[in-house]
């Protein structure tokens, strides 16, 4: 019953951004109403791409009405007021489409795609929660995800935050390429300052009570617990031991289930080194001009922008820049090259090169996506194999057929 409701629930949101409900500017983030990936394991949702699309637009659109209804007193009262509606929707009370819920999307995404099924526990709707989790998961399909796909195993606990720099990312396409004008920084400082913070605490001596503490409070009941626990001790544990059978965890403390959750004390002194080494590197997404309120610099007649990227992935971590570039209103489709390392594996000197392809088209309301990628990671592309992706979406902007920014 909990799965169904928490379909309906996101084809309810699918249905009023589609409609127009979210607002006049709705029109800026198609959303895909129809993902190939739906499909992948009978149907699943919603895919990375519909949560993006859909946390893009809800943050765009409330943002936006904040600022046009305070601004009119004075404008710092509608970025204090975007701030705080940040802060109450992902930490005091986790709202559906927030950046909290997206989190928790991307993990399930990841785990869809797989098979494996799972229940978003923002759907609960609980005020200043302990701990979201996705839950209702199932020892056995654990089992079979790290045994069958070790690396997509691995990029299952780094997901979330996977997901939060992809919105970031998102609504600095947008305020870029479409000249959206919603009030974002805050949103910016709170995902990266959030995430970078989360990474570090991953060998603290809290982590190690938060996890011993969860796992007394869950007791018995196995569809009560979360995935993985703590995200990144579980994401370094898994990264350095891909061929670990999962049972060998151990038994959980209660007698009941596999002991799912890595606390640091689980970790050997190399993994605690590479973790630390990990979370120091994602400073380097502070270093980003929209943080300062700065969405693009301008050569002649070229508008460019710039920010600094470091997001851990299946294979340990993709430290990159991040450009967007625009002369005059031409817009190429996207195309991308990488070499990363060979099945993905943490422990290999072998490499890979990959290549992805996409196109975005818009006629009217309608909007078709479609994606070509060889194997490889690609931040909010669900799959490390070879895959071709087609998404049909609607948008309240009509336009004539043209490409556009992705």
């Amino acid at each position: 019953m909990r799965r169904r409701a928490a379909i309906f629930a996101t084809l309810a949101f699918l249905l009023v951004s589609v409609t127009g409900i979210a607002g006049e500017g709705a029109g800026a983030t198609p959303i895909p109403v129809f993902d190939s990936d739906n499909f992948v394991d009978g149907f699943r949702g919603p895919s990375m791409a519909q949560s993006l699309a859909l946390s893009t637009a809800f943050y765009e659109e409330s943002h936006r009405l904040l600022q046009r209804e305070l601004r009119k007193k004075d404008e710092r009262y509608g970025k204090a007021a975007i701030a705080l509606f940040d802060v109450i929707t992902s930490g005091v009370l986790p709202l559906p489409l927030s950046d909290t819920w997206l989190h928790e999307e991307f993990h399930r995404a990841v785990m869809s795609n797989r098979g494996v099924s799972s229940f978003d526990d923002v759907y609960h709707f609980k005020p200043v929660p302990f701990a979201i989790a996705v839950s209702h998961v199932r020892d056995d399909a654990l089992a079979r995800m790290k045994r069958d796909h070790p690396a997509d195993f691995v990029r299952l606990s780094a997901a979330g935050i996977e997901g939060e720099y992809a919105l970031g990312y998102r609504l600095e396409q947008n305020e870029f390429f479409r000249q959206s004008k919603s009030y974002n920084a805050p949103l910016y400082l709170f995902v990266k300052l959030n995430s970078a913070l989360y990474v570090m605490s991953g060998t603290s001596g809290e982590t190690q009570r938060f996890t011993e503490r969860s796992e007394r409070d869950e007791g018995t009941n196995v569809r009560r617990r979360d995935f993985t626990g703590h995200d990144f001790t579980a994401w370094v544990y898994d990264l350095f031991r891909p061929d670990e059978p999962y049972a060998a965890r151990g038994v959980h403390p209660s007698g009941v289930g596999i002991r799912r959750y890595r606390r640091p004390s689980d970790l050997t002194a190399e993994e605690k080194r590479y973790l630390h080494t990990v979370g120091r590197r994602s400073l380097l997404n502070f270093l980003d001009p929209n943080l300062a309120g700065i969405d693009d610099f301008r050569t002649g007649s070229m508008r460019w922008n710039v920010a600094a990227s470091s997001i851990l992935t299946s294979f340990g971590t993709a430290t990159d820049l991040q450009a967007f570039v625009q002369r005059g209103r031409r817009v190429s489709p996207r195309i991308a090259l990488w070499m990363q390392p060979r099945d993905q594996m943490f422990r290999t000197h072998a490499a890979q090169t990959g290549a992805l392809a996409a196109l975005s088209l818009r006629r009217g309301r309608l909007a078709l996506e479609l994606e070509a990628k060889s194997a490889g990671w690609v931040q909010a592309n669900v799959h490390l194999e070879r895959a071709v992706i087609a998404r049909v979406g609607f948008s309240m902007a009509p336009s004539t057929w043209a490409a556009s920014p992705r």
